[in-house]
């Protein structure tokens, strides 16, 4: 289900993969908020919304918008290095969604796997979306893209299952993750 937009709406993203009213959901280098603002929205009061990065210029603009949207009861942030052990301080096996968004090129992918499986939920998921492998004028260089037969196998040995794949834009692929 390719948009025509090049550009993925995080709103529409959301809603496809049924994020609801009351989950949690963490987004594991979540950047400016472009996907936990979101999130927030419609996870409302009740629901969760972590965004974890290792920059605070990051995080402090996930803050900045949360409250600039009236979210800032239901946006949490943390400043954590994700590939460490443990990558955050987010409790086991406590969040309904774990997204891993656009990073894997920049990063450890078998310490980010270990990271999402730890806190995923018995039930929960875990959401990639990461570019694709062919040459797009977004993202960066190829060589360093992360296949997504890479990112299965990766998931795969860290206790993760794939339910279904998806196309979130023409540059990305998406994968939804189960624990095993």
């Amino acid at each position: 289900m390719a948009q025509r937009n090049p550009f993925i709406r995080p709103d529409t993203f959301w809603h496809a993969l049924m994020l609801r009213a009351n989950q949690s959901v963490v987004h594991l280098g979540c950047g400016a908020g472009f996907y936990i603002i979101p999130a927030a929205r419609i996870v409302g009061k009740k629901g969760r919304a972590i965004g974890v990065d290792i920059l605070p210029d990051m995080l402090a603009e996930v803050e900045n918008k949360a409250q600039q949207f009236g979210l800032g009861d239901i946006v949490k942030t943390f400043r954590s290095n994700i590939e460490n052990t443990p990558g955050s301080p987010i409790d086991e096996h406590s969040m309904d969604w774990v997204l891993i968004a656009n990073i894997l090129h920049q990063s450890d992918p078998q310490k980010v796997f270990q990271e999402a499986r730890r806190i995923v939920g018995a039930n929960g998921h875990v959401a990639v979306v990461g570019w694709a492998t062919s040459a797009t004028p977004l993202g960066p260089p190829s060589e360093k893209r992360i296949s997504e037969d890479d990112v299965k196998r990766v998931a795969e040995e860290n206790g993760l299952t794939l339910v279904k794949e998806f196309a979130p834009s023409p540059y990305h692929y998406g994968l939804v993750l189960a624990p095993a």
